[in-house]
């Protein structure tokens, strides 16, 4: 892969996981550590803001059973969220869609983040978001896309109150489990091996992400092997367990600007003379990724490395490549 080779000096360990012409392959590129094991597509790593494709799939498929609409008020799970007086409420569809007015980041974790900037969701507990709820948004929801790491955290919480049980479980009950992806959590694998350590963009290592109420936005870890089968699932949803959530995820609903356009937890990329891209990245102190496919050729791509420089470009460049090999 002529493209990995050229952004393999830039990570200290990157795990790779293509699919194309109905087969999967995967690729370990340099360390999970300096001097520690080769990548390889079971590595663990942080998946960042890849987390929201989940919670936002967790919202799809308890609508589809009937458990939650998309357009059921927030305030129906959080009495005391605040809405904007002079606009519609906010819905579940708006968190994940990022059109609910809510700012990027909740009031008062700025704080707490500069005083813990080596983890800075980790002191943020749920008395903090409720308090951060009673506070006005500053826009209107459901006007515009306004990328927000809150509405998502907020999402996950919501989806937990409504059918009664923590994050954590639903993500193994409801995706993790009927995918059989047995290594993704929100939490470090149990085996304690085979984990990437997260490094800097100077590769100095540095301190894990953990996530309380904000969960949903990006707590989640996992591995190239793991998001290949929710990619699969993604290109043929008419053979797994979460077809109807999935096709429920995957239409566009909303434009944000230019050729981007935003589904369920999806961006949506139109580009000039090829079919559309649905994708999202993801990144936290020490970890970046990347997923990506492109339905009409049943190709798609997932990206983990183990310091903090981007994968994007290396991720559009392999769906390109995969395309043009198909």
């Amino acid at each position: 892969m002529r493209a990995v080779d050229r952004v393999r000096p830039r990570h200290l360990g990157l795990a790779i996981g293509v699919l194309g012409r109905g087969r999967a392959a995967t690729v370990g590129v340099g360390q999970t550590e300096l001097g520690g094991r080769r990548v390889d597509e079971d590595t663990s790593f942080e998946i960042g803001s890849v987390t929201k494709v989940f919670t936002a799939l967790l919202l799809a498929d308890a609508a589809v059973r009937g458990e939650v609409t998309l357009d059921q008020r927030l305030d129906t799970l959080f009495p005391d969220a605040a809405n904007q007086p002079d606009g519609p409420p906010i819905a579940l569809v708006d968190l994940a869609m990022h059109t609910s007015g809510l700012p990027r980041l909740p009031p008062g974790l700025r704080r707490q983040a500069l005083q813990n900037r080596h983890d800075p969701y980790a002191t943020f507990t749920p008395d903090d978001l409720a308090q951060a709820l009673a506070r006005s948004p500053k826009r209107p929801a459901g006007r515009a896309v306004r990328y927000s790491n809150y509405g998502a955290g907020v999402l996950g919480v919501a989806i937990s109150r409504a059918l009664g049980r923590p994050y954590d479980q639903l993500v193994a009950d409801r995706i993790t489990g009927p995918l059989d992806m047995s290594r993704t959590a929100p939490r470090r694998p149990e085996d304690g091996h085979n984990i990437a350590q997260g490094h800097s963009r100077g590769r100095r290592p540095v301190s894990d992400w953990h996530f309380q109420a904000l969960a949903g936005a990006g707590a989640l870890r996992s591995t190239a092997a793991d998001l290949l089968v929710l990619l699969a699932a993604h290109l043929h949803p008419e053979a797994s367990p979460l077809g109807n959530a999935i096709a429920l995820c995957t239409q566009p609903r909303c434009q944000v600007r230019g050729a981007l356009r935003v589904a369920l937890g999806w961006h949506v990329l139109d580009r000039r003379g090829r079919a559309p891209v649905w994708w999202h990245n993801g990144g936290t102190g020490g970890f970046v990724s990347f997923v990506g496919f492109v339905p009409s050729s049943l190709v798609a791509v997932a990206l983990l490395a183990n310091t903090a420089r981007s994968v994007d470009r290396l991720g559009m460049r392999l769906l390109h490549d995969l395309e043009g090999a198909h």
